[in-house]
């Protein structure tokens, strides 16, 4: 199945602008409110007791009407001496990506200059981006969705051929290819769980329902295949209520929850 233009836009939605990180400005001092003035660059630290010093170096921040702008933060492993421009590319990074509300910085912070952030220290906030904002992600990027959901659905396709020819596992690494270049594909990443049923894997298709739950929300195959492997794990409780709220959920297909729910309500008994 090829993914229409008109389906990434509805996936999408309306794409997000991202301003690239101001040039780099001469080293600041402390701060009386770090999250009033932090922007992208900013190496700001803090002296944690016991632990030494802590360094953190902010990616980007998205405001928030109403709310304390986030800031995605690298973080860097403690240091027993009082981190430094000049010290700091030599201390090893703790975390690529962290979002954490910029208020958080308002006291006890000192900002010890900007150096604007390397495409490696991007990684985590890239990743972040690509399972979250997908749209940013493609701006930020600067890729073509139309190029980049192509790629997708050349794997997509492979998988399905492979599918049918009862080569799962093959199928499966196909339909991953597609997720890992787009997180939003919800039919390979049904077809990826679909294919983890078929191999008695339903630990592993579960997870993958509910993945794509995430993305589409109404999908009424993967919301009923939930309920299904989570009767088959012998979770019997929690299969009730999904084919329960299926019937609620999707009348147009009434019958079939019905019928897992009186199987899954007569393994009950028989406990």
């Amino acid at each position: 199945m090829k993914i229409s233009l008109q389906k990434i836009a509805s996936l999408f939605g309306a794409i997000k602008s991202n301003e690239v990180p101001p040039e780099a400005d001469p080293p600041a001092t402390a701060m009386e409110s770090c999250d009033a003035t932090l922007a992208a660059g900013d190496i700001i630290i803090q002296q944690k007791d016991h632990k030494g010093w802590c360094a953190i170096k902010i990616l980007a921040i998205d405001e928030f009407e109403g709310h304390s702008p986030t800031a995605h933060c690298l973080t860097y492993e403690y240091t027993a001496h009082e981190p430094t421009l000049a010290t700091l590319p030599s201390v090893a990074i703790k975390g690529w990506h962290a979002p954490v509300a910029a208020n958080s910085f308002a006291h006890g912070w000192k900002r010890i200059g900007k150096q604007l952030p390397s495409q490696d220290e991007y990684v985590g906030f890239v990743e972040y981006l690509k399972l979250t904002d997908f749209p940013r992600y493609l701006e930020f990027t600067k890729q073509e969705a139309t190029e980049l959901v192509s790629r997708a659905n050349t794997h997509y396709r492979a998988g399905c051929a492979l599918h049918d020819q009862g080569k799962r596992i093959e199928a499966i690494q196909e339909y991953e290819q597609a997720i890992e270049i787009f997180p939003l594909f919800f039919e390979a990443i049904d077809n990826r769980a679909f294919a983890f049923m078929e191999l008695s894997l339903y630990d592993r298709a579960l997870p993958c329902f509910q993945q794509s739950l995430r993305v589409n929300p109404n999908g009424v195959a993967a919301f009923f295949s939930q309920g299904e492997c989570l009767m088959r794990l012998g979770r019997l409780d929690e299969a009730e209520r999904i084919f329960a709220a299926g019937v609620d959920r999707f009348p147009d297909h009434l019958e079939n929850f019905q019928r897992f729910l009186g199987a899954v309500q007569a393994l009950s008994k028989k406990q």
